[in-house]
């Protein structure tokens, strides 16, 4: 199977090194041309445009980091829908609403080719290390079909239902991140200012029921200064649009959900954007007059 890759960031350069290391044939393509250099340094091919990678291949992923990243790729007189032959897979890999995924779904079926959408979680350290939780929508056959390329880059992977079913998971997967992240953020600027030692506090919620896994991911770069972005403020603000404006479309309050993303919108305005999550507690911080550390 002659496989394709399109976007290599953080999270898709290490997964196209990994579809390599398996031993597949991979296409690249990637607006940074560095990027591309780096994965023909490691056995790629490069293209030169979405609709030359899809014409060659059998089957093409897609990481993008927005929504109009991804309906450029493939809507785009040069993009992916314009090389897609018959029996072609198309699979994206991005956090985009499912009514965008069920759009390229029916244009792909239009042609004859096919498209899952296969949102991931796991972050660049479980993208190197091939350990990512995979969640897919679309039809199963295909699902199954696409399997062997899954197994070399994730560890969970389950199949969701219906197109757009996998990145319904993912944001609601993500909305609870927001959620998460916001309320330790305070709970630990409340520790602070009320006098608690935060690695104190932190052991004993560790050994309590207020734990969270975000907490671990969290709270150690927070303590270390470390805003380095893994996963940025920018593109959590965005999951979190896509997940109320899924709430309001399916009629349901999302009342925890919409505070979240305003307190992450916050720190985006507040020039805190292309730092990692951990800097959501930020603004918070800087209200209360006290450094977590």
């Amino acid at each position: 199977m002659k496989v394709g890759f399109i976007g290599l960031g953080t999270m898709g350069f290490p997964m196209a090194i990994n579809l390599l290391k398996a031993g597949f044939e991979v296409q690249v393509f990637n607006r940074s041309q560095g990027a591309v250099e780096k994965a023909v340094a490691n056995g790629a091919v490069a293209a030169g445009s979405p609709k030359e990678l899809a014409e060659k291949v059998d089957l093409v992923l897609t990481c993008l980091p927005m929504p109009e990243d991804v309906a450029k790729v493939y809507f785009a007189e040069e993009g992916i829908l314009a090389g897609a032959k018959p029996g072609t897979i198309l699979i994206d890999h991005s956090t985009v609403g499912p009514e965008q995924n069920r759009q390229i779904y029916q244009e792909a079926k239009s042609l004859g080719a096919h498209f899952l959408d296969a949102p991931i979680s796991g972050g660049p350290m479980g993208a190197e290390a091939a350990t990512l939780t995979i969640m897919v929508g679309g039809d199963k056959q295909v699902f199954a079909d696409a399997l062997p390329i899954f197994q070399v880059l994730g560890r969970e992977i389950l199949h969701m239902g219906d197109s757009g079913s996998g990145s319904i998971a993912k944001l609601i997967n993500n909305l609870l991140v927001g959620v998460h992240t916001a309320a330790l953020s305070e709970a630990f600027v409340l520790g602070e200012k009320a006098g608690l030692d935060s690695r104190q506090l932190a052991e004993v919620i560790k050994n309590s029921t207020g734990h969270s896994r975000m907490i671990e991911r969290v709270l150690p770069l927070i303590q270390n200064r470390d805003f380095v972005q893994r996963f940025s403020i920018d593109l959590l603000y965005k999951d979190m649009r896509l997940a109320t404006e899924l709430g309001e479309k399916v009629l349901v309050p999302l009342q925890l959900t919409k505070l979240a993303e305003k307190m992450i919108g916050e720190a985006a305005e507040l020039g805190f954007g292309r730092e990692d999550i951990a800097a959501i507690i930020k603004p918070i911080e800087m209200k209360a007059d006290i450094e977590v550390n």
